[in-house]
């Protein structure tokens, strides 16, 4: 069975026995902003436009993290149940995400798996953040505690599940951004693997006037590399500024996104 689904299953769990602490019901209003907020943030992965949409829901502390992580690949999602704290500045929030999860007999199979989330107000507006000091069950994964940070308040020890965070990091880009213009025409970005077996990569991206993107190999095996390079040809009239390269890796189900700025 894929070490993603016991992983998301188990994360389930220790949600499911924090509902005997639920607060009371949140103002219509506060609840359908966040309800609002949510939405944008799964639909963005839904519509595989994480960098131009996905961005804006997300905290000024996490998005470096958001940014260099892997993303999963959701087909749709639908939003499960919302915890608030604080005085409902935040919250956590299950989402429903179907998801291709592969296990043996049922290959690329779409199953909906739950998606935890946490969510606080920052500037008036509900954003998607990491506790980054003790660390949060996630939609890329569990974010590990700094080291010599307090235990206190943690959800209970993840050290013996599935690391979907690990597996997902055995296959990387070297670079999640390029530059190109008139006087830079071509780039290039390597995709490594350390994953078990073989992988398949497929591009995915909007055609951009100008604008070439060639993938030199699909699959690959432990150790191996793949190469996308980049070549873009200064047109009259001006091209989008950034588009998003999205890489997909199979069987692992995620998504590596790539932002190529054209000046």
């Amino acid at each position: 069975m894929s070490r993603t689904f016991p992983f998301l299953l188990l994360v389930s769990g220790l949600w499911a026995q924090t509902q005997g602490n639920l607060l009371d019901k949140a103002p219509p209003e506060v609840d359908a902003a966040l309800r609002e907020r949510i939405t944008g943030f799964y639909q963005a992965h839904v519509d595989r436009k994480l960098i131009r949409h996905a961005d804006k829901y997300v905290a000024e502390d996490t998005k470096d993290f958001f940014f260099e992580s892997n993303k999963p690949v959701y087909l749709e999602f639908q939003i499960d149940k919302i915890i608030y704290s604080d005085s409902f500045t935040k919250a956590k929030a299950i989402v429903n995400c179907k998801m291709v999860v592969n296990m043996p007999g049922f290959p690329n199979t779409p199953m909906t798996v739950p998606a935890p989330s946490t969510w606080k107000i920052e500037n008036g507006q509900w954003v998607w953040y990491i506790d980054q000091k003790l660390g949060r069950e996630t939609p890329f994964g569990r974010m590990k505690p700094a080291e010599g940070a307090p235990s206190g308040g943690s959800l209970p020890s993840m050290a013996s599940a599935p690391d979907i965070q690990s597996l997902w990091k055995s296959v990387q880009a070297d670079k999640n951004s390029v530059e190109l213009s008139a006087g830079k025409e071509s780039g290039e970005v390597t995709i490594s693997s350390r994953m078990p077996g073989t992988i398949s990569l497929r591009l995915d991206y909007s055609k951009t006037p100008g604008l070439q993107v060639a993938l030199d190999r699909t699959e690959l095996k432990t150790g191996e590399q793949a190469r996308i390079s980049l070549r873009f040809q200064p047109q009259e009239k001006p091209a989008a500024k950034t588009v998003e390269i999205r890489v997909l890796v199979e069987p692992t189900n995620q998504l590596i996104p790539i932002a190529v700025t054209i000046q």
